[in-house]
């Protein structure tokens, strides 16, 4: 059990910041991500109010942003537009921190307003799953289907974010 802890503390210690931050520098990171997140807010509510996805007009769930949701099949209660904002976001922040953000340490105001901020703000796993209850509500296979999608498209965005990094840099220049 103490092998474990040791282990674990080790681990934790290998992920922390290079450096420890002053009060003034704590400010400016603070300031930092409540930017970065209100414009990734902010980016991700005109979207999801926007609607340019017809096919999805009907709503994003039962808690949400484009009206009262229907009473029809689960599959119009898929949070289509959320599901493709997560997925670009995971994507564009993974290919940000695979390559110009990448020996950036991790109490730098520009990886702070970026990734934790904006992309943190833009993205909304934790409203996916709220809508996700709407379609749960209909169909618990459908719920289990569109929740494990999700994951699952989180993971491929991932991935494609390392992928495309190799592949933009083997092209000559």
């Amino acid at each position: 059990m103490l092998s474990l802890n040791i282990r674990a503390i080790t681990f934790v210690q290998s992920m922390s910041a290079k450096s420890v931050l002053t009060s003034k520098q704590l400010m400016r990171a603070v300031v930092a991500v409540a930017s970065g997140g209100a414009l990734g807010t902010l980016l991700r509510d005109l979207l999801l109010r926007s609607n340019w996805l017809n096919f999805a007009s009907s709503n994003t769930g039962s808690f949400g942003y484009y009206g009262q949701p229907s009473s029809s099949a689960w599959f119009s209660e898929i949070p289509w537009m959320l599901l493709i904002i997560n997925f670009m976001g995971v994507l564009i922040a993974t290919y940000a921190l695979h390559e110009p953000l990448r020996n950036l340490d991790s109490n730098n105001l520009s990886r702070l307003l970026v990734i934790t901020g904006f992309f943190g703000g833009f993205t909304s796993y934790s409203g996916l799953f709220v809508d996700i209850a709407a379609v749960w509500h209909h169909s618990a296979t459908g719920g289990l289907v569109v929740g494990l999608g999700a994951v699952l498209s989180g993971v491929l965005a991932a991935w494609l974010g390392l992928k495309v990094r190799f592949r933009w840099k083997l092209q000559p220049q």
